[in-house]
């Protein structure tokens, strides 16, 4: 009878045990690596991603500095606000500053907290470039800082005077910080880059452990498991036992192998949810620049063209030319406040979904001319998460309605109901036949309003039929 003492067992197991363990330790200690190379990664892209943006920003504070230089220069224009526009000018320099100096010293801090900031050869070379310019907008704006609380002969020439040099100096200086900003962003795609060409190598290194335990371990192990099944034929109950492990053994891999695939499934759902939280927070970023930016630009604009309007103008030809002018200014306002609207509806975060939902259907319905029902019920504000899906499954779904579907109506539905939250999209449009649309999809729309609906642990349906219009169907927890 075989007897477990047998030296050729113990020499068996033991073999295979310092090569499990081996095999073991080098995919660790090698997934160890990798997290650890990929958290720094990600924690000096961070670093990247708020210095491109405080780089954006100083494009900004120029143009508010100079903007309210003009104003200080020009107190008749809003005699009332020149307090405010006196402190205004004080906070921009100082802030301007230290975010120039922070940059361009590689000590950037903000809110207390520091950030790295690896600046190239070329940055370098472009801040030595840009720093005469910045200076002369610098000391000019201080100039004016100081000069307004003067005596009113004293102050109007060097008002003037520096005024002129901030002006002179200021396209030049956007020019020139519009550089450094595409640069920042430029060797931030590089290091991404880097990080991923470093993952792609640690997972052919781990695949290739993984090949090298299959072809040295687990198939000598299994060719040795047969050699000691074939000694334990010999005692049927010894044999008993035998299979009773190997059925654990299949249990245990089983199970396993259906954790791993939960595990990568929840690893896809972090994915997509860090992925759209990314474009939620680009998209609450763009529109602040539209907002903070564009969009106080066109406004200066429009209070320069109302003084321009109290001139008499020569013919009645300018003064129709004029109001066009005028008319365009407002529309291109109005265009601006749309876009920064569709990019992150303030309303949203405000009021929640069903009011941002109704100023959109207001909105797409006066651009496009088709008829938009909205029936939604007084539901309670919910996670901010799930307000913001909802509302942009509802905003792709209209957005699809109009561009493709060549709706006349579009019916949307909000209730609450057992609990869940339900949205309903429907128009009586073309209509598609959804077996041949899935095959195409990709990265389109419809992907997307799943891929959210998922990621809420919602259900997603879509009904459609050529000629019969389309419905979408979505359904959360809530």
């Amino acid at each position: 009878m075989y007897q477990a003492t047998n030296p050729l067992d113990t020499q068996i197991f033991q073999r295979l045990t310092r090569l499990y363990v081996i095999a073991l330790l080098a995919v660790a200690l090698l997934s160890l690596i990798g997290q650890l190379l990929i958290q720094v990664f990600l924690n000096s892209l961070l670093d990247d991603s708020h210095v491109v943006n405080i780089a954006g920003r100083q494009r900004m504070l120029s143009q508010r500095l100079s903007k309210t230089a003009v104003l200080l220069c020009r107190p008749d224009i809003f005699q009332a606000d020149a307090e405010h526009y006196s402190q205004d000018i004080k906070e921009i320099i100082a802030l301007w500053e230290v975010s120039h100096k922070g940059l361009k010293n590689k000590n950037l801090e903000t809110d207390g907290i520091k950030y790295t900031v690896r600046n190239s050869a070329k940055i370098d070379s472009m801040f030595r470039e840009i720093d005469p310019i910045f200076n002369v907008i610098l000391t000019n704006a201080k100039n004016i800082d100081h000069t307004i609380n003067t005596p009113i002969k004293a102050q109007q020439e060097v008002l003037q005077k520096s005024l002129n040099q901030i002006l002179t100096n200021e396209r030049t200086f956007l020019m020139m910080m519009n550089k450094i900003v595409f640069q920042y962003d430029l060797e931030s795609r590089e290091r991404v880059d880097t990080t991923k060409k470093i993952e792609l190598i640690l997972f052919i290194l781990l695949f290739s452990i993984l090949v090298l335990e299959g072809a040295f371990i687990f198939r000598p192990m299994a060719n040795n498991i047969r050699l000691v099944i074939k000694k334990l034929t010999d005692s049927e109950s010894t044999l008993r036992q035998t299979n009773e492990t190997l059925l654990k053994t299949q249990e245990a891999l089983v199970q396993a192998t259906e954790e791993k695939y939960k595990l990568q499934l929840a690893e896809g759902k972090i994915k997509a949810a860090s992925l759209m939280e990314g474009q939620e927070n680009e998209r609450r970023r763009l529109a602040a620049d539209l907002h903070d930016g564009i969009g106080q630009m066109l406004t200066g604009l429009r209070l320069h063209s109302e003084k321009v309007k109290s001139f008499k103008f020569i013919n009645q030809k300018q003064e129709k030319s004029f109001d066009e002018l005028q008319k365009l200014i407002q529309e291109t306002i109005e265009t601006t406040r749309t876009v920064s609207f569709n990019l992150a509806p303030s309303v949203l975060s405000d009021f929640g979904l069903v009011p941002a939902v109704r100023i959109l259907t207001e909105q797409v319905s006066k651009i496009s001319d088709i008829k938009i029902e909205l029936e939604a019920q007084k539901i309670a504000r919910l996670p901010e998460g799930v307000e913001t899906c909802l509302y942009r499954i509802t905003q792709e779904a209209i957005h699809n309605a109009v561009k493709y579907a060549q709706a006349s109506l579009i019916k949307i539905q909000i209730k609450e109901n057992q609990g869940a939250i339900l949205l309903q999209i429907a128009d009586d449009g073309t209509g598609f036949d959804p077996r041949t649309k899935k095959k195409s999809l990709g990265g389109s729309g419809l992907k997307n309003m799943q891929a959210r609906t998922e990621l809420l642990d919602g259900t997603f349906k879509i009904q459609s039929k050529i000629g019969k219009g389309t419905t979408i169907k979505v359904e959360i927890p809530n």
